[in-house]
């Protein structure tokens, strides 16, 4: 609003003034200037949110936080209170002691720590945490004069002040309502209601209504502060600031300053060409810092305006589509600032969540307020003049003055060629050398003409990856190598002094490096040294752990004490500790396991205080040179930007440290990095006993053990309790931490992380334990733990009296079958005495008919396969020691198993006992025969050790095998084959065995009815 047009009242000429120069001074606090720009990065640096979407979380009205830290959210549909992690919404309810509306108006906390819920239509309700219930305060004639309570405040004596559709009410600190108001002169208040109230220190009152701000003092008349000038404009807003200023929202007609003493508040004129703020409704304001004020708005442009109080300068925040992390909604319900300093705006959808950092980290979305689109920075440079050149992925290169904004833009109108720019460097001439895919360009040093560098033996349009300034000497790295080139004063056609390509393990060229007369080199498979007249490249060996880890060496950089750092897309980042006198480098790596975000390290950047900073695929780190320690970085210190590209980043003159993002850039500046020292309350959030919930209000009272405790009975017993917890750090709860012991079970602490925040327990012995919750902030920085007292009864069989009379009864039975067990065993020896003398005379003949069926063949009576096994070995052995030469036959019978098909297998297992008998009968009394199983059998001739012996064996054996046999009518005739093996010093029982049978094998293919002797 213009100041000529600010209504001036028909007061006397010296009170006006007065009011006069009270408000000139206000307006010249809030008039719009230019001192803002003087800070870097303020007109292009975006303000994030965190966005929670949830039906239970939308169209918040008001916000509160309790004595606990929770957030109370009171909303068109319900109360939720909010733990960062979990909600849990109260409804309206025919009970007595629920919720009488849904449509939450307005919340309070006195100083007594107790939550008030004022509503629409439902009065007003104070919250019993012990008993998790609501104690309702109705409107009646001797009571709440107004089912509407739109605001509240405390008295100062621990009573309340109410806002009503009526007017304002009283609610003394004995519980009950009196017309103290009238004392304020509250009837002469309009009958419109009051919307929005305030207490001062002093006891003053400021009432918004909808006919303008009053002022109320105890024993005096109301006094009207007008707006602008103007009288009866509406107010539903109203802030005093940690300065002691009074900001006041108007449903109509934007924001306005109140000086202490005057009568007429000056408007928040806000900054541009096209201002909106004074026709709009303001809904809310908050004190983001002690210098910047932020009026939460819907209708017209909607959104928050922000105003640097210092600089006199506004901006807007206002939802873009395409910017995920911008305000979710333009239009703004209510805000709050909790206790950690963040900020919360509520729209229709849920609430967004801001965290104001000191101005340590700012990120760019944007590079201008119309564009669209995603910032996305390949190449970052700082140039002399310093603005910085932004390559970006859509193609072009953006000149951006930190202090101004955006500056210029250099596209193929200027002589760029289509597609990406890759990389940028700053010439030694002011020039600035442009990598893209299509070649080399070189700038003029005003930006305002580009021009293709050609060299003769490079190809014109290849890739040009990595360009780095040495004096007057430009390292080029593309997919063809590493190139040095010469440059002539005043531009020219740079002169080639040296090309490598296969000599650097890899010609995809990633980084480069130079260091006094060498040049280190990264590629896309490990790291090269170039010497003046030699290239080293480093061995790569991943299960190494001191060894150059291979994969994409996306930066490199110099430290302050002159060690090589690396980034490594894939590992993280790599450190050159030392050389050793042969000649081996030996590396340390930092990765995930030393608490970089990620593995994938994209850029390398050193601050003034000699820090290492890495960007990464989730986030920032920040490096300790000395200690190597590392702190991760992310949404929590205002880090926005999640990914970032490979080698994209730089240096300002000032200090700051800029990284190209694939959505925006980061600004960090480390000098104002500051530490989170915020100590979050831990809570309990929910209690389940037996599967029922139970209040978690007297657990988060502060009495520690003296709560009463969480009882288990005995029926409750297996299914047991379980106890959920949070640390009420609401800047990054998902890196908050989290550990419980109960002590009297638990010997150690249990750790876990913000996905589990939960202690189960069942079929605990009997007795008293106490709960230790213990919870983290974001850095994880342990708060004091919480108590929770635990009381398991004992089932009726664990008392103390069950148990003596047990007791008692244990040894009183325990005499009577002492004696009667005495008899008994006396009894019981001597049958057993018997019984064992029987037993044993039957154990000793199973034995012996177990030996035969173990040894024995059931159909012939030989002996079987495994005591020929066994008398094998022991002849083998008995050979070995000097004990004579013997002789193995192995014999089968020809055709058998046409008898078995002609005859049937009766007559088959008469043929095999008849030809065990006459085996037997053919060999001599020291020979052993066997049946090996089916038609097949075996004979040990012992001090048989040569063919002669022999002959005369086989021959009987062959013709008493080949005698007819009668079966019934029919007359079987069959003949056998026999295989000899004679037993040779040093051979195996196997050897011995396998030659027998090879003989055998010989015999058959001899036509049968014959032996054959294994040579």
């Amino acid at each position: 609003m213009p100041y000529s047009n600010v209504h001036q009242s028909s007061a006397p000429v010296a009170r006006l003034t007065r009011v006069t120069a009270a408000l000139c001074l206000v307006l010249g606090l809030l008039s719009p200037a230019h001192a803002g720009q003087d800070e870097r990065w303020t007109g292009l640096s975006h303000t994030a949110f965190k966005h929670t979407v949830h039906a239970d979380l939308s169209s918040g009205l008001c916000f509160a936080q309790d004595r606990q830290g929770f957030l109370w959210i009171g909303t068109q549909a319900g109360l939720t209170r909010w733990d960062g992690n979990r909600h849990v919404k109260y409804l309206a309810d025919a009970r007595e002691d629920a919720l009488p509306d849904s449509f939450i108006m307005s919340l309070h906390v006195d100083t007594q720590g107790r939550l008030w819920a004022g509503m629409n239509s439902g009065g007003l309700v104070r919250y019993d945490p012990d008993h998790d219930r609501f104690i309702r305060y109705r409107a009646s004639p001797s009571g709440l004069r107004d089912p509407r309570v739109a605001a509240m405040a405390d008295d100062g004596q621990g009573g309340l002040w109410i806002a009503t559709g009526s007017g304002l009410d009283h609610l003394g600190a004995d519980g009950r309502f009196d017309r103290l108001g009238d004392s304020f002169g509250a009837a002469t208040l309009p009958d419109s209601g009051i919307d929005t109230l305030l207490r001062d220190a002093d006891g003053v009152l400021w009432a918004g209504t909808r006919r303008g701000l009053f002022l109320l003092r105890q024993g005096q008349p109301v006094q009207q502060i007008t707006l602008g000038g103007q009288a009866g404009l509406p107010v539903n807003s109203l802030l005093r600031d940690s300065t002691g200023r009074l900001w006041i929202g108007s449903r109509t007609s934007g924001a306005y300053l109140l000086a202490a003493g005057a009568p007429n508040a000056a408007p928040v004129l806000e900054s541009g060409a096209q201002p909106t703020l004074q026709n709009e409704r303001v809904a809310a304001i908050v004190e983001a810092t002690p210098d910047e004020i932020w009026f939460g708005t819907n209708g017209g442009n909607g959104g928050i305006v922000v105003l640097d109080v210092p600089h006199h300068t506004t901006r807007r925040i206002r939802h873009r589509s395409d910017t995920p992390d911008s305000l979710a909604d333009n239009d703004v319900l209510t805000m709050f600032r909790e206790r950690s300093g963040i900020i919360y705006a509520a729209n229709m959808a849920g609430i967004s969540q801001h965290a104001p950092q000191p101005r340590a980290v700012a990120t760019i979305r944007h590079l201008a307020p119309g564009r669209s689109g995603v910032l996305s920075v390949p190449s970052v440079m700082n140039a002399p003049d310093g603005k910085l050149w932004l390559s970006l992925i859509s193609g072009g290169v953006e000149l951006i003055d930190p202090y101004r904004g955006y500056s210029g833009r250099l596209a193929g109108s200027d002589g760029l060629p289509p597609g990406r720019v890759l990389t940028t460097a700053a010439g030694p001439d002011g020039e600035t050398y442009i990598g893209t895919q299509h070649g080399l360009f070189r700038a003029s040093a005003d930006g305002r003409s580009v021009q293709r560098v050609t060299l003769p033996q490079r190809r014109d349009e290849e890739e040009v990856w990595n360009l780095t300034v040495a004096g007057r000497t430009l390292w080029m790295g593309g997919l063809d190598g590493l190139w040095a080139l010469a440059l002539p004063p005043g531009g020219g056609t740079p002169r080639l002094l040296r090309h490598e390509s296969k000599s650097l393990g890899d010609p995809r060229v990633t980084a480069i490096l130079p260091a006094g007369d060498d040049v280190w080199v990264g590629t896309r498979t490990g790291l090269a040294r170039l010497g003046p007249d030699v290239v080293e490249v480093m061995p790569a060996d991943l299960g190494t752990p001191d060894r150059l880890p291979p994969g994409y060496v996306s930066s490199l950089l110099l430290d302050a004490q002159g060690r090589l750092w690396l980034s490594n897309f894939g590992t993280g980042v790599v450190v050159l500790e030392r050389t050793d006198a042969d000649g081996r480098r030996r590396f340390r790596r930092i990765g995930m396991q030393q608490g970089l975000p990620d593995s994938g390290a994209n850029k390398l950047l050193q601050d003034r205080q000699g820090m290492i900073w890495a960007s990464t695929d989730a986030g920032l780190a920040r490096i300790d040179p000395r200690s190597l320690a590392v702190q991760p970085l992310g949404p929590g210190e205002g880090v926005q930007v999640g990914m970032y590209w490979t080698n994209s980043g730089a240096v300002t003159r000032e200090g700051e440290l800029v990284f190209g993002g694939l959505s925006g850039l980061t600004v960090v500046r480390p000098q104002a990095l500051a530490s989170w020292h915020y100590t979050p309350p831990m809570v309990v959030t929910r209690i389940l006993l037996n599967d029922k919930e139970m209040p978690v209000g007297p657990y988060n009272a502060g009495l520690g053990g003296k709560a009463a405790p969480i009882t288990v009975a005995t029926a409750a017993r297996e299914r047991g309790f379980s106890v959920e917890f949070a640390a009420l750090d609401y800047s990054a709860p998902e890196r908050n931490r989290y550990a419980y012991q109960l002590k009297g079970f638990d010997p150690h602490w249990v750790e876990t992380d913000a996905t589990s925040r939960r202690a189960s327990y069942n079929n605990l012995p009997p007795g008293d334990y106490v709960l230790l919750l213990r919870g983290s902030n974001r850095n994880g920085d342990w708060a004091a733990p919480l108590e929770v007292p635990v009381r398991v009864l004992p089932a009726w069989h664990q008392r103390p009296e069950a148990r003596l009379a047990m007791l008692a009864l244990a040894l009183l039975l325990g005499a009577g079958l002492v004696q009667t067990r005495t008899a008994y065993l006396r009894r019981r020896q001597r049958e057993l005495e018997a019984m064992v003398e029987a037993r044993t005379a039957e154990l000793r003949a199973t034995q012996a008919q177990l030996e035969t069926l173990a040894y024995g063949d059931p159909l012939t009576g030989l002996a079987n396969r495994r005591l020929f096994n066994d008398e094998l070995r022991h002849l083998v052995a008995q050979a070995e020691r000097g004990g004579g030469a013997f002789t193995l036959l192995l014999v089968d019978l020809d055709r058998f198993k046409p008898v078995n098909d002609t005859h049937g297998h009766d007559a088959g297992d008469a043929l095999l006992a008849a030809a065990a008998d006459r085996l037997c009968a053919a060999v001599r009394e020291a020979d052993r025969p066997f049946r090996l199983g089916g038609d097949e059998f075996a004979v040990l001739l012992a001090h048989t050790g040569d063919g002669a012996t022999l002959e005369p064996v086989c021959a009987r054996i062959l013709a008493n095998l080949a005698l007819p046999l009668s079966y019934g009518a029919a007359v079987i005739e069959i003949s056998a084959s026999i295989g000899a093996a004679i037993y040779r010093d040093g051979e195996s029982h196997e050897q011995l065995y396998k030659r027998a049978d090879l003989a055998l094998y010989q015999a058959k293919a001899a036509g049968r009815d014959t032996w054959r002797l294994s040579p």
